[in-house]
């Protein structure tokens, strides 16, 4: 059998008129790398095409594939056509496999995979310059181990793979796209097939943003906009043409319009709602001012932030690690660091399902938007739990393949500047050392509990702020020189706890006295044996000495390090 390569229909012009991802399709397939292609991530989105915006089945039919006899299948619809011509040469295919086929069966194609996939392959290995476009592929072979597939997701799934890998479509001029939003979601034994060309679907960049704006613009005129159209293009980094298209027609409807309030709501909510609850916008409130002592780690961080800003994208580090005892702040530091960076900000959700393959597909979509997102800063809470390891745990390796993901995407030197990973825990110890090295989280900073009475007396003055406290309190040596060890979070707890105590007395107002009460009856709610082992792992763990605090510099490394393993026994126990 003879091998013939795939005749041109478009120019070289028309190629380099097309999308990149179009254009790399078209040049694999009229090299002859590949015949079979699988697209995914933006799958749902509008495509330009000859100054228009259409949808992606219109524009394979229009313009990748329009010398071709298209045949299309999906779930819901069945099996679909290109034109009457193509239908009817479908089934004069089928009549010729099997003449007794009767009318009725002719006229009535079936709909289920089962059925209608040998269909299918029978034109498309019958005839030449076939085109094969199937669509939602993740509902006929969805990712899971064969073993817990069932009976037609097997037959799915051989049938594909013998498309895949037969020496028969060699020798023809046909095509099959098969098309999936989360490439998670499909078997690996296909998505994985060296045979299969794999491409991705980008959402649309800046430059591209702006194209598609001056067009709406074009054809709506009589917008009104509070910023200009390049700024909106900057403004909707992380949507796709669909999602502008609808932020657009929307603000017809405002008396105001467009606004940046407007932009930053609608936003927020259309990436949420398409994450599903996997990431959060955070919006902080604060900047580094407002947080009380922590002077080390604040200046620190504004060094940082002021990089960013300024563009520095080669300085900027990969990740930063924040770890310390619980109550010394982690969180509201890294919220207000993310504010001084000037940034979008977004926190980790819990994207963990039980369902096969559902972990994975869940973590592609995350990571999928953050790098359309970008540049951003993304905030992982409890980062020992959230990102685990990479042992299996008995888990059929989703723990590890979940590890590895984001392993990779930490240390991905692309998205330095644009992508900054802050991860929290007061356990640094259980965070595997490869997400800790250079190239992943590079600084790590360590926070402790306030040392002296003057750092008690800036987090109380900060607290108070923060929470918007009425006093006449002269004299804060109630929480300053309070006996024992305290967080910013007690201190927090104890002011809160006097406004309440004032309000009990017909008061808005917290007094001396109030503060006092509350002082002299509060007791912190911890266990002593895991407070200094935690303290005692971010001494350990801290990148800078001059965040360790003076009592534990004295106190040599390897002595903390003996010490920990002690602890470590008693608080596992």
């Amino acid at each position: 059998m003879s091998m013939s390569r795939p005749q041109p229909y478009l120019s070289v012009a028309d190629i380099e008129a097309l999308p990149p991802w179009a254009g790399q399709l078209v040049k694999k397939y009229y090299a002859g790398e590949a015949s079979h292609f699988l697209l995914h991530h933006n799958v749902y989105d509008l495509v330009p095409a000859r100054g228009q915006y259409v949808g992606l089945m219109t524009f394979l039919r229009r313009e990748l594939l329009g010398n071709k006899h298209i045949v299309m299948y999906d779930r819901s619809q069945g099996i679909t056509f290109g034109s009457p011509d193509v239908e009817r040469r479908f089934l004069a295919q089928l009549r010729v496999a099997d003449p007794l086929m009767s009318r009725e069966s002719l006229k009535k194609l079936p709909k289920d995979p089962g059925r209608a996939l040998p269909l299918i392959e029978h034109y498309l290995f019958s005839d030449d310059q076939v085109a094969v476009i199937i669509h939602f592929l993740e509902t006929l072979i969805p990712a899971g181990e064969i073993g817990y597939l069932g009976g037609e997701d097997r037959n799915n799934l051989v049938a594909l793979q013998r498309w895949i890998t037969s020496s028969r479509l060699l020798s023809t001029d046909n095509i099959v796209i098969l098309i999936a939003e989360a490439l998670a979601d499909v078997n690996p034994r296909i998505r994985e097939n060296s045979r299969l060309a794999t491409i991705e679907i980008p959402y649309p960049d800046e430059r591209e943003r702006l194209a598609f704006i001056r067009h709406f613009e074009r054809m709506n005129p009589g917008l009104t906009m509070e910023m200009s159209e390049e700024q909106l293009a900057q403004l909707t980094s992380g949507l796709n043409y669909v999602h502008i298209n609808g932020l657009m027609r929307s603000a017809q409807l405002e008396p105001g319009g467009l606004t940046f309030e407007s932009v930053r709501l609608k936003k927020k909510e259309i990436i949420e709602s398409e994450c599903v609850g996997l990431i959060e916008f955070v919006t902080p409130q604060y900047g580094l001012e407002s947080v009380g002592g922590l002077t080390e780690a604040k200046a620190f961080l504004r060094s940082i932030a002021e990089t960013i800003r300024e563009g520095r994208t080669d300085e900027a580090p990969m990740g930063i690690l924040i770890s310390g005892p619980v109550g010394t702040g982690k969180t509201f530091l890294a919220e207000c660091f993310a504010r001084d960076c000037g940034l979008n900000v977004v926190e980790f959700k819990n994207f963990r399902e039980k369902w096969v393959g559902s972990t994975e597909a869940n973590l592609e979509k995350i990571l999928n938007m953050l790098r359309t997102l970008a540049p951003i800063v993304v905030l992982i809470d409890e980062a020992d739990a959230a990102l685990g390891t990479r042992r299996s745990d008995g888990d059929s390796g989703v723990s590890a393949r979940v590890f590895s993901k984001i392993a990779s995407a930490m240390g991905d030197t692309r998205n330095r500047g644009r992508i900054l990973w802050v991860l929290m825990t007061c356990r640094p110890d259980l965070l595997p050392i490869d997400l800790k090295r250079q190239g992943r989280c590079e600084e790590h900073i360590s926070l402790f509990y306030p040392q002296t009475e003057q750092e008690r007396l800036e987090i109380t003055e900060a607290m108070v702020r923060k929470n918007r406290i009425q006093h006449r309190v002269t004299d804060w040596s109630p929480i300053t020189r309070y006996p024992m060890d305290i967080s910013g979070a007690d201190i927090e707890s104890m002011l809160i706890r006097a406004r309440r105590e004032a309000r009990r007395k017909g008061r808005d107002v917290v007094t001396q006295e109030d503060l006092e009460e509350v002082a002299a009856e509060f007791i912190p709610a911890r266990d002593e044996l895991e407070l200094e082992y935690q303290t005692l792992v971010a001494v350990l763990e801290a990148t800078s000495r001059d965040m360790i605090p003076q009592k534990y510099r004295q106190i040599p490394p390897a002595e903390i390090s003996r010490r920990v393993e002690e602890l470590k026994v008693l608080v596992e126990r």
